[in-house]
């Protein structure tokens, strides 16, 4: 028997989205569901942080704030943070703004199976932990979501652009 790279692959996008639910249904059975959503807005803000530093240091690239990167860097880190879990998105670099859009979300996927979508403020975690990351890259930087899968769109999409 043999397990194949790609299917490798699926099992640790799986593993981590799975850990992420049981984790915060395991919080939320004994804290509440508010106490798990404070930990888990602070858990994800932190990978983010954590992925950043690692991708970075991967590139050779440094981010200062004081001296931020140019949008297609931006993208390229919010493409590759959210690759890393198999979110399927792209960005786009129009002028002076990233058109961000999320074609597949396994989060959004995974809470549909479970019948919590509507229980999961899940744009509101996103706008929380996206605005997190995106600081981190550029403090100079605001976004805007205008789709949304929670509100029955077929993708999720932001607008960044510097403030």
């Amino acid at each position: 028997m043999e397990i194949k790279p790609e299917q490798m692959q699926e099992l640790r996008r799986g593993a981590l989205t799975a850990i992420d639910g049981l984790w915060f249904m395991a919080v939320e059975k004994r804290y509440g569901f508010d106490t798990a959503l404070k930990l888990d807005l602070e858990v994800w803000k932190d990978y983010g942080h954590v992925l950043l530093r690692r991708i970075t240091r991967m590139l050779g690239l440094t981010i200062d704030p004081t001296c931020p990167p140019d949008l297609s860097t931006i993208n390229f880190l919010m493409e590759t943070i959210c690759h890393v879990d198999g979110t399927q998105c792209e960005g786009t670099v129009c002028g002076d703004e990233i058109v961000f859009r999320v074609h597949h979300c396994s989060w959004w996927d995974n809470l549909s199976r479970s019948g919590r979508e509507s229980h999961v403020p899940c744009e509101f975690v996103d706008n929380t932990i996206f605005r997190d990351w995106l600081v981190a890259i550029d403090p100079g930087v605001d976004f805007e979501i205008t789709h949304s899968l929670p509100r029955g769109d077929d993708h999720c999409e932001w607008v960044i652009r510097r403030a």
